[in-house]
């Protein structure tokens, strides 16, 4: 009787899965699938609990965002598969600041995969180690196979779900990081060329807008998971506080910017503004001993409220003397006022707004470092523009004064053109001579890569060209043929009829060669002694081992003649077709090439033999 009814659960728990999850029906045709349809509650339930929970409420076409009013929930979803074969999918959730996810799938009422992930894992736990909330899931054939997840976060509960084919995130994927790679790089250059600035200039507002570029680049690398995944993989504690610690000191940091660009004026607001900041830099080493749900509101408010002060005060000082510097700053720091709303509307879930919204992201970075830069560079050359109007003033000031100073300026002029010529004429004659110079090495290049014997190139040439082969057949994707030629009873020609027969032979076997390669691409190099070898990029083994082949043939019927005596020879080939995988080991493929040869010495010479060799 116990068994009856352990088994009528059972039934009962796998018919609720599949009748109240949201169904999703797959195949090999569909590629992705964005803000899929689920069920979720938002409760802190036990496995068992989810399991045998009625109470799930359905979205669809949406995003879950709880905001900060949760920070467990359990999300529901069946997936059915068409396909007659196993079908692999990728279920991504597109929030990498997620404390932990747990994914449980079930396949006829069985638990067939369980895995945690999240920022507060170390990455180790990962499937994939990917800074991307990833889980790699197997569907069984023409069956529905339900998936469990519980969504645990302190800082707002934001968990959007997508289903991808792996090839097709690959590509979405590279797409991504290629623009994310260009913005962080194009940031991170900004900063450093502030930095470089301040060193030439001792400009200190260099200073302060490189430090602000810099927190706004660690922000995007943390908000995408990125410093998670190669700062502190195994530290996933510090995720937790980098952002709202990149938050509060870029919001800091703004202040001191404008007072180094701001005029002399004084408002009101200054002993206001001045002690909220001071009130934001003094948190930053304090809050840590709250909660971090706390410090999350905390830091969002907070930033917001002070982006608004410097805001204002920064349009009260326009107002009262409009510069370019002021103005961009403010464009600036209204962008990032931009991006913190848009981030508190987020996860307080005030609108229903899709935090993967990656053009306004990138946008307000892009556009706030590009005004932060902008403003320092202006008032540089404001500056600058000032100093050297005032230099002329004074100039201007002591040639009224004094005509004799004005004359030895002029002479000091004219031996400054005369020595700015006898520059120009030194220069210009060393450029002649550097020219020569080149036009002399590449002649010795030239000479140093060619045998001198057979006008073709050498081992040295050989082993570059390899090595550039091999990468435009790995980088390409196309085969590359290498063929190793040595001329059978070399010795037996040098013994009978002297080593000029013998030099002879060589530049024959070397014409002959040179004769059958028609492609720009093709080479072919003396490798030592008798031995030749060819390279063709992009040709199969069977392009190669006919070439070899005419190659082989044609050297068979040739004659040389020698005082009234006529020598026939022969060459024996080896041959090694493939698409180049290791660059870092050339040799392999001469490896290869050298033992198709030796085969072919072995069994009677005067044949073409390919790697790997048949019996």
């Amino acid at each position: 009787m116990t068994f009856a009814w352990r088994v009528l659960f059972c039934l009962f728990f796998f018919t609720s899965l599949c009748s109240f999850a949201s169904n999703i029906t797959l195949n090999k045709d569909v590629k992705q699938l964005q803000n899929i349809p689920f069920e979720y509650i938002g409760k802190p339930l036990t496995l068992t609990q989810a399991e045998a929970a009625t109470q799930w409420q359905p979205i669809s076409n949406q995003i879950l965002n709880l905001g900060m009013s949760e920070t467990v929930a359990w999300i529901r979803v069946s997936v059915a598969n068409q396909e007659t074969l196993e079908l692999p999918i990728m279920l991504s959730v597109d929030n990498p600041l997620l404390d932990k996810v747990s994914v449980y799938q079930y396949h006829n009422n069985e638990i067939v995969l369980f895995k945690e992930i999240g920022d507060a894992l170390p990455l180790k736990n990962r499937q994939i180690k990917n800074e991307s909330l990833l889980i790699k899931l197997t569907l069984p054939p023409q069956s529905t196979s339900t998936l469990l997840l519980r969504i645990e976060n302190e800082a707002g509960l934001r968990a959007p779900l997508s289903i991808w084919q792996s090839d097709e995130y690959l590509k979405y994927k590279s797409k991504f990081n290629l623009l994310y790679g260009l913005l962080a790089g194009f940031i991170l250059s900004l900063a450093l060329t502030c930095f470089v600035l301040f060193g030439f200039s001792r400009k200190h507002y260099f200073t302060l807008s490189g430090a602000v570029l810099l927190t706004l680049w660690f922000l995007l690398i943390y908000l995408y998971g990125f410093g998670y995944r190669y700062f502190h993989p195994s530290l996933p504690s510090l995720q937790q506080l980098a952002i709202p610690s990149m938050l509060l000191v870029t919001c800091y940091l703004f202040k001191p910017l404008f007072e180094q660009l701001k005029s002399t004026l004084k408002t009101p607001l200054d002993k206001v503004h001045t002690w909220f900041n001071r009130l934001i830099f003094i948190s930053i080493f304090v809050i840590w001993a709250l909660p971090t749900s706390v410090i999350i509101i905390y830091s969002l408010l907070s930033s917001l409220l002070i982006m608004l002060m410097h805001i204002t005060v920064i349009i009260i000082n326009i107002k009262h003397k409009r510069s370019q510097p002021l103005s961009a700053l403010l464009v600036g720091a209204i962008i990032y006022c931009a991006f913190l709303v848009y981030i508190n509307i987020v996860v307080f879930s005030i609108f229903d707004f899709d935090s993967r919204n990656l053009p306004f992201m990138f946008g307000s970075f892009l556009i706030c470092a590009l005004s932060l830069s902008f403003a320092t560079i202006k008032h540089f050359l404001i500056e600058r523009d000032a100093q050297v109007a005032a230099q002329h003033a004074k100039i201007a000031q002591s040639e009224a004064q004094d005509q004799l100073l004005q004359e030895r300026l002029e002479l000091q002029e004219q031996a400054r053109l005369d020595l700015e010529a006898n520059i120009e004429e030194r220069t210009f004659e060393l450029q002649v001579t550097l020219r020569e110079l080149e036009e002399k090495n590449r002649e010795l290049e030239q000479l140093n890569m060619e045998d001198p014997l057979t006008q073709i190139k050498n081992r040295r040439y050989f082993d570059k060209k390899l090595i550039m082969d091999l990468r435009r057949s790995r980088r390409e994707q196309t085969p590359l043929s290498l063929i190793m030629l040595d001329i059978d009873h070399f010795k037996l020609i040098n013994d009978n009829y002297g080593h000029l027969i013998g030099d002879q032979t060589i530049r024959a076997v070397a014409d002959i060669i040179k004769s059958h390669l028609k492609r720009p691409l093709d080479e072919v190099a003396r490798y030592g002694g008798e031995e030749f070898v060819v390279l063709l990029p992009n040709t199969q083994l069977p392009g190669a081992l006919e070439i070899a082949e005419k190659i082989r043939v044609a050297i068979m019927d040739s004659i040389i003649t020698v005082a009234n005596s006529q020598i026939t020879f022969t060459i024996s080939a080896g041959v090694y077709s493939a698409i180049a995988e290791d660059i870092n080991n050339p040799a392999f493929f001469t490896d290869c090439a050298d033992k198709a040869l030796y085969h072919a010495k072995q069994t009677g010479r005067n044949r073409v033999v390919s790697f790997p060799i048949v019996d």
